[in-house]
């Protein structure tokens, strides 16, 4: 059951998903493991089935879309699929950053490679941040 509540996690947010894992007793790699494959399950889940939800978005009420403007389509402009890739999981929870790379007009297949770029990098510095801190905590008691 642990499993899967790190896998659930993970899903939704990997920066809770890692403590979680940590504090159900699961050694660090299967912590990463899970944590990865819910981001991962969840970056491909919205890539795949958002069409629908990003049409909804960008044409609500029949109005046309809002002008491209602000600073998240900057970012955007400045660092393209590559730096939101690797970047936005850092800010905002996996799936979301999909979201909106999508809106923003990424292209799928790049777009998931580099935010499943992007969970591996956040995810194992999590990780070893995580396990820093426990062992600072355990060398202080």
């Amino acid at each position: 059951m642990p499993l899967l509540a790190v896998f659930a996690v993970g899903f939704v947010e990997i920066w809770f998903a890692v403590p979680t894992g940590l504090a159900l007793g699961l050694p660090a790699p299967i912590v990463w493991l899970m944590t990865a494959t819910g981001a991962f399950a969840s970056v491909t889940l919205v890539a795949y089935g958002g069409d629908a939800i990003r049409y909804r978005l960008l044409h609500r009420g029949g109005k046309e879309p809002a002008p491209r403007k602000g600073r998240i389509y900057a970012i955007w402009l400045r660092y393209g699929v590559p730096g939101w890739g690797l970047a936005s999981p850092l800010f905002m929870a996996p799936p979301m950053g999909t979201a909106v790379a999508l809106i923003l007009g990424a292209p799928r297949r790049a777009l998931m490679l580099w935010m499943y770029a992007g969970v591996v990098l956040w995810t194992t510095l999590l990780v070893s941040a995580a396990l820093i801190g426990l062992r600072v905590v355990e060398a202080v008691h």
